[in-house]
């Protein structure tokens, strides 16, 4: 499954509520994984200064853009700019962006490490590290490794994950035909260095691993809680015991059992989040998720879910990649019928290519601003979830036709918590995108001046905090 703690794949959400309400809690469970989420409880930074928690979310799709149609027109100042066609579908949030141009995806440079542009561009996209090497063959022949450092999104889900569910939720639309194994293209997040975390690309697989105990009827839920509740009270009762007579080393790893036990009944605390916007989405009916005719279905799906799933605190840091960096697919729903990845090496001589091209990335802008109006429905406080939540859409290119990685076509939304100054399009100058990764990672209370690579990073981004 697409999850971030590798060892819980196959421990259902389900399966854990059954686990707690059994009579016992032994020490091999404990041994199975969940001491991994014995982690501190809403750290500095991670919550708004209205109490709600902040979250991130990335959403990719892969060739790099049309930089004429992309780019907006830019006014006297940063809030003075006007959207171009690719952008266009965002109007309505222009408020909530930040668009900043003119940053280089320097971490995925040619002379810093193995693989071909599309293979080190999604490595580092996230990691902010050139590649390992490795044998994974790329579009000219190059080859190399995974990438090299923990991604983004996963340091994010270590420090704002105490509490919930999910440490994280990686979807795919098309993002992989070979998972689990996959490679280099087709991964963005990475638990660490060499270990990439698949995409979940079956909108009905993500259902019944969130949301298909939601059908459990509130008193049966009340009855579990209670009963887990005597469980972990007689479970603490008897470490206490036990504690009593063992030695130092075996007082140690008791200890450590009895703060993962802690943490357990703080999880079970949170485990339903009940308010106006925590429902059970309908269950999805089976698609072929690799069909190209299904595709704007399931990223609806995938978007809906998401966002439910952050309504209902099950995660608060999720990412959905829309196809991979191979990218041979058509969007058929658009008549466009042309190979993705060799449209977008076409370049914009090529004019039918060009106009394919343009007409994918506004379709892609349009669900990029249904996934912030969607958050934007959600009420938190005097805000809502948008206010509380940084988005990014990325891209492992600038343009295709070259290969670049500068002037990468990056587009961020939501302020987390009032930390970002969104409404604007900054036009910097040969800015490495480490340091995009920066300011992210210090709105989440992370007060390092480095991610990634130091060799590419400068600082945060200025203008925008």
């Amino acid at each position: 499954m697409s999850f971030a703690r590798p060892r819980r794949k196959h421990l259902s959400r389900r399966t854990f509520l059954r686990g707690l309400a059994g009579t016992a809690i032994a020490l091999p469970l404990l041994e199975t994984g969940l001491e991994n989420w014995a982690m501190a409880q809403a750290p500095p930074g991670t919550v708004t200064a209205g109490g709600f928690p902040k979250r991130f979310i990335y959403l990719f799709h892969p060739n790099g853009t049309m930089p004429e149609a992309f780019w907006p027109v830019a006014g006297a100042n940063t809030r003075d700019f006007q959207l171009k066609e690719i952008l266009a579908p965002l109007e309505a949030n222009k408020h909530q962006l930040i668009i900043p141009r003119g940053i280089e995806m320097k971490s995925a440079g040619g002379s810093v490490g193995p693989g071909e542009p599309h293979q080190r561009g999604m490595g580092a996209l996230l990691t902010g590290y050139p590649l390992q090497e490795g044998t994974f063959v790329g579009g000219d022949g190059s080859m190399a490794g995974w990438g090299d450092g923990i991604s983004l999104d996963q340091l994010i889900g270590e420090r704002v994950g105490a509490t919930t569910p999910y440490k994280s939720l990686q979807l795919g639309v098309r993002a992989d035909t070979t998972a689990p194994t996959g490679e280099v293209r087709t991964r963005l997040s990475y638990a660490g260095p060499g270990q990439p975390l698949p995409p979940q690309n079956d909108p009905k697989d993500v259902f019944d691993t969130l949301f298909s105990d939601f059908q459990t009827e509130p008193s049966e839920l009340a009855a579990l809680k209670k009963r887990r509740k005597s469980v972990l009270d007689a479970t603490i009762q008897q470490f206490e015991q036990v504690n009593k007579r063992a030695g130092y080393a075996d007082r140690q790893k008791l200890e450590g059992h009895l703060a993962m036990i802690r943490d357990l009944e703080i999880r079970l605390e949170n485990e339903r989040v009940t308010g106006d916007a925590c429902y059970a989405p309908a269950e999805p009916e089976a698609f072929e998720p690799d069909s190209e005719d299904t595709m704007p279905e399931i990223l609806r799906l995938q978007i809906d879910m998401l966002v439910t799933a952050m309504a209902c605190d099950l995660t608060r840091v999720g990412g959905i990649q829309i196809s991979n960096a191979k990218n041979h697919i058509r969007y058929p729903w658009l008549e466009s019928l042309g190979d993705g990845h060799n449209l977008s090496h076409a370049g914009p001589s090529n004019t039918d290519a060009f106009t394919q091209w343009v007409k994918r990335d506004s379709w892609i802008a349009e669900q990029f601003n249904y996934l912030l109006t969607s958050l934007d429905a959600v009420q938190e406080g005097e805000g809502t979830m948008l206010d509380n939540t940084i988005v990014i859409w990325i891209n492992e290119l600038s343009v295709g036709n070259t290969h670049s990685q500068t002037g990468m076509p990056f587009v961020m939304a939501g302020s987390a918590g009032g930390y970002f100054d969104t409404g604007q399009y900054i036009d910097y100058i040969d800015i490495p995108h480490n340091n995009m990764l920066v300011s992210i990672q210090n709105a989440f209370g992370i007060e390092s001046e480095t991610f990634g690579d130091p060799r590419f990073v400068t600082g945060p981004l200025t203008g925008i905090s």
